[in-house]
């Protein structure tokens, strides 16, 4: 059981490597050609969506930044 943990865990962190690495390479593209490059996308939009509706929570924005910041930073 142990070991499905370890898999399952090596997967998620794998994968947030992925999406963290394709959100950079969609804000390097959108900054490069402009607003909706990739696919129609808005990505500097879209984070700094997420961005305000978290500041705008107040202190459950704040508990969630904080969670979230642990689950991109755990090693």
């Amino acid at each position: 059981m142990d070991g499905v943990f370890k898999y399952m865990n090596g997967f998620f962190k794998g994968l947030t490597g992925l999406i963290m690495t394709v959100l950079g390479l969609g804000v390097a593209v959108e900054i490069l050609y402009g607003g909706g490059a990739l696919m129609g996308i808005s990505v500097i939009d879209n984070v700094m969506g997420v961005i305000n509706g978290l500041g705008s929570a107040g202190f459950a924005g704040l508990v969630g930044l904080c969670v979230l910041w642990n689950l991109l930073t755990a090693k």
